[in-house]
């Protein structure tokens, strides 16, 4: 379990960098999503929380993407389903360009205001429970809707995002963290999430159009969070799509699949499913796109006729 953590830790050194700053800011009292007090309610008036782009007709999706990153990761997931769908793809506050959101809107935490932002947007469009699927930070949100928000969704698609990314650095951490010499390196960390030349500079791209502030204090604020003891709340469809070279080289698809499993062991099993990318990093959409979009479809396809 030792050996496991430290190849972890090791894996995830240059997100630490970036976040190290923020978790000193972040206030104990983001310890856990809360998306239905009054006062997160309230601020959502003046609250730009993210930009919107709207392809074709149908049932709604809500495609939501990463930390740091653009709605445009999900553009051959959108050219698979405009056909059949409407797909509603976000790009949060302060990500890849869009404007970052003032702190005063996100008195209770980012993540908790996004949820309240996206809930928002599903009744002032008149939504009929939308799909939510979302990457990374956008799958932990996915998950979250699943948990606190079943009423307002029809399915949620978590695609290699955990319920409690901070647990992996809680045992043990200052025997095991190995700091890095050097400074923050966007490349690398674009290197470590995909095998896709294209997408990593991409990936770089929407890094460098972030505001780095709200990058550092969402991650933060994320690696506080833990959804595993409500888990068992989930009472919709909910799959998620893990990586198994995510961790690559520094842990094997055997420890990253076992991480995967008993992080989400309190998902029903009647409503939740885990199907895994053997091939693929963190970035599923870049490494193996044809295989998201299949299963994506294969799972919309078995969803109830009434949404």
């Amino acid at each position: 379990m030792q050996n496991k953590l430290k190849t972890t830790l090791k894996n995830l050194n240059a997100v630490m960098l970036i976040t190290t700053a923020a978790l000193l800011q972040v206030s104990t009292a983001n310890a856990h999503t809360e998306v239905t007090t009054a006062a997160a309610k309230q601020v959502q008036a003046s609250c730009q929380c993210f930009s919107v782009q709207v392809y074709g007709q149908g049932p709604a999706i809500i495609l939501i993407p990463g930390l740091a990153s653009s709605g445009v990761v999900w553009q051959s997931t959108v050219e698979a389903l405009k056909d059949k769908y409407q797909l509603h793809v976000l790009t949060l506050a302060g990500f890849a360009g869009v404007a970052p959101l003032a702190q005063k809107h996100w008195p209770h935490g980012y993540i908790a205001t996004q949820q309240q932002a996206i809930l928002d947007y599903i009744e002032q469009n008149k939504l009929d429970k939308p799909i939510v699927i979302g990457h990374s930070l956008g799958g932990f949100i996915a998950l979250s809707l699943a948990v606190n928000n079943p009423e307002h969704i029809t399915a949620a698609i978590n695609v290699d995002g955990l319920p409690a990314l901070g647990e992996l650095f809680k045992q043990s951490a200052a025997s095991s963290f190995e700091a890095p010499n050097n400074a923050f390196d966007p490349v690398a960390m674009a290197k470590s999430m995909t095998n896709n030349t294209d997408w990593q500079q991409r990936i770089v791209a929407d890094m460098k159009r972030s505001d780095g502030m709200t990058s550092g204090r969402v991650m933060g604020e994320l690696m506080q969070q833990d959804l595993r003891p409500v888990l068992n709340k989930i009472t919709v469809p909910v799959l998620t799509l893990g990586a198994l070279l995510n961790g690559a080289p520094y842990s094997t698809p055997e420890q990253v699949q076992a991480s995967y499993e008993k992080q989400l062991e309190n998902a029903p099993k009647a409503y939740h499913q885990i199907v895994y990318a053997p091939d693929s990093r963190h970035f599923i959409m870049a490494d193996a796109p044809e295989w998201l979009n299949s299963q994506i479809a294969l799972f919309l396809a078995k969803l109830p006729v009434t949404y």
